[in-house]
């Protein structure tokens, strides 16, 4: 591993950095149920790669919407307008990897970003600030998961 492990909380998700070097990203992605997605972006310079680990999560790429269980695996080619969310009612997780890795550090300015700025309005200026500098393009709102009663 070529960068200490770190964790980052962005909202209720956290974040955990496994590895970073020249090639690649690896990511663990951990969503308590219920949690919004990511809003739906596209990437013009980076693939990414999910493996499911525990849990179910639904993706939503290029308009198609599916469920995706453990043990699973979904690719998004840069380009095609996505996002991801825990379909299911217990905490899941999934691994990220991002093909080339310099979209990784949005994660960690995105949790500073967020801790600072609480209104919804401001949090979503703080996305398009960081998309400009980041390999993302917003194209569209979060999903909002039905809210599961624990």
């Amino acid at each position: 591993m070529n960068q200490m492990a770190k964790t980052v909380q962005v909202g209720p998700i956290t974040v955990r950095y496994v590895d970073t070097n020249p090639s690649y990203a690896l990511l663990e992605w951990v969503a308590p149920a219920g949690a919004d997605s990511p809003p739906v972006h596209l990437h013009h310079s980076t693939d990414e790669g999910f493996y499911v680990l525990s849990g179910t999560f639904g993706f939503l790429v290029d308009g198609r919407t599916f469920d995706v269980p453990a043990g699973s695996h979904v690719f998004v080619e840069q380009e095609h307008p996505h996002t991801f969310w825990n379909s299911g009612s217990q905490t899941a997780s999934c691994l990220i990897v991002l093909v080339p890795p310099a979209f990784a550090d949005y994660f960690s300015d995105l949790a500073n970003g967020l801790a600072a700025n609480q209104a919804e309005d401001a949090a979503m200026e703080v996305r398009k600030q960081l998309s400009a500098r980041y390999d993302i393009e917003v194209v569209g709102p979060p999903i909002r998961p039905a809210r599961v009663s624990q």
